[in-house]
């Protein structure tokens, strides 16, 4: 039953902007497959999904996709995993919703990882920022609809986030959570270049790129530009 709720409160959300009805695909040829998560192959789905989006540059360089939900919600598509030049030829997808606001609740934060496993919530190490991230993987090709479906999904999810986030009360420290994840992405870079690139597989590929989240986070941040959502929250201490 929950799992409907979210599809259904995610279809509404994106096609709001246009008006259309929800249908059983969400989009065209949803069996029909993409061979990466360049912004080429995801900006047409996004667009049948009646999101409003702009391919960006982020201050490092990389490309990246920022998304508008039916005006309700903004969120950032980073392709990683790239094996071309100049992040081209990207299997991997890190779909990240910011959050900008004060008083966030580490504790709020944990409890949302323990219920929705297909999701990471964390919180940036400036202490005003939160955020939430899924990752796909196309190390062969995904499926044109799975891809709808995984944004879809993060939509219903960023929504039940912005809510808990608004509602909690800051009762538990979160320094050094970010600083924890950065160096932990350090060390794994650390011994993927002691093993060299002709060591690496797509497990340490994309492992290296969910790891990447927080320095993604911290990129997206100093984007003046990257879409970000306000938020009051009613139940700080003041």
């Amino acid at each position: 039953m929950m799992k409907k709720l979210i599809a259904a409160a995610a279809v509404a959300a994106l096609t709001a902007v246009s008006g259309a009805s929800a249908q059983q695909d969400a989009v065209s040829n949803p069996r029909g497959i993409v061979a990466n998560f360049d912004p080429a192959n995801v900006g047409p789905i996004l667009t049948e999904l009646g999101a409003v989006w702009q391919q960006r540059q982020a201050p490092d360089g990389r490309p990246y996709i920022a998304v508008s939900a039916g005006g309700e919600l903004s969120f950032n598509i980073i392709p990683t995993a790239c094996q071309g030049p100049d992040f081209t030829n990207c299997v991997g997808m890190n779909s990240v919703v910011l959050f900008a606001g004060s008083g966030f609740n580490h504790q709020t934060v944990t409890a949302f990882n323990q219920r929705y496993w297909f999701s990471t919530a964390g919180l940036a190490e400036d202490g005003r920022s939160a955020y939430l991230s899924r990752y796909e993987i196309a190390d062969y090709g995904i499926a044109r609809g799975n891809v709808a479906a995984s944004i879809l999904n993060l939509v219903a999810l960023a929504d039940i986030f912005r809510d808990e986030l608004r509602t909690s009360a800051q009762t538990i420290a979160h320094e050094g959570y970010a600083e924890d994840l950065s160096a932990r992405l350090l060390n794994s870079r650390g011994l993927a270049a002691m093993a060299g690139a002709a060591g690496e597989t797509p497990v340490t590929r994309h492992q290296g790129a969910m790891e990447e989240t927080a320095e993604l986070v911290r990129v997206l941040l100093r984007d003046r530009d990257a879409p970000r959502n306000k938020i009051e929250n009613i139940g700080a201490e003041r």
